[in-house]
């Protein structure tokens, strides 16, 4: 059986309707369907530094010894079916993409180019540099690569610093590169499932197509168009 975990950090205790609607289908769902999941729902609340919070989250699973985990959000919506693809991937690491809380169409991947990423036809996923927190999954191949090269802090009991924020070359790169590029310098692919988009709240309900933005990118370089 396999033991995922869904780490959320909230920090007021506070998750969208559409985040909770999203929940409840999805272990519905898998208390009929998916016999071979053991799944666990973790929030970890008022921590006003997000970094701490993922960290504390991941640490408690890897102690655990879960198999995978997957972060999500809790100010966003997504279809239940989403998570179904996502952890039946055969990599090691695939997130979903997430509208930014902005009027322009923009994502929480990077490069924001979609022409700057590959697309790999034997898993049928996009290959892309580094994709935020927001949907993420990861396998226990991963999060051994981030605890092992986590920086030791204690909160409680020892854990790791697996979420960091860091300056380089008078730039600051958040936690979303430095996870990726903790994974990718170990050899692993950051993947992309497109066929599903988050949708993100915050002033009002953020929504896109990433799949639909990918693909309008791809036939505009065969035309030879240019924004």
């Amino acid at each position: 059986m396999r033991r995922i975990a869904i780490l959320c950090p909230a920090y007021d205790g506070k998750v969208v309707c559409d985040f909770s609607i999203s929940m409840a289908v999805l272990f519905q769902r898998a208390a009929v369907e998916r016999p071979d999941l053991h799944m666990n729902l973790y929030y970890w609340m008022g921590e006003a530094l997000l970094q701490k919070a993922r960290s504390n989250l991941f640490c408690d699973a890897y102690d655990n010894g879960f198999d995978e985990i997957v972060f999500i959000d809790a100010d966003q919506g997504f279809d239940a079916q989403a998570f179904f693809d996502v952890i039946d991937h055969d990599v090691d690491v695939v997130g979903l993409p997430v509208p930014m809380k902005v009027d322009e169409e923009r994502y929480n991947i990077r490069p924001e180019d979609p022409a700057r990423h590959k697309w790999d036809s034997e898993v049928k996923l996009l290959e892309v540099e580094c994709i935020g927190t927001g949907f993420l999954r990861l396998s226990r191949k991963a999060m051994q690569i981030l605890w092992d090269k986590g920086t030791p802090y204690f909160d409680g009991k020892e854990r790791r610093l697996i979420c960091d924020i860091q300056i380089i070359n008078k730039g600051m790169i958040s936690e979303d590169v430095q996870i990726c590029k903790k994974l990718t310098d170990e050899g692993l692919k950051i993947y992309v499932d497109i066929r599903h988009t988050c949708t993100h709240f915050g002033v009002k309900k953020f929504s896109g197509d990433y799949q639909m933005k990918y693909a309008k990118t791809v036939l505009d370089g065969i035309l030879g168009k240019s924004e």
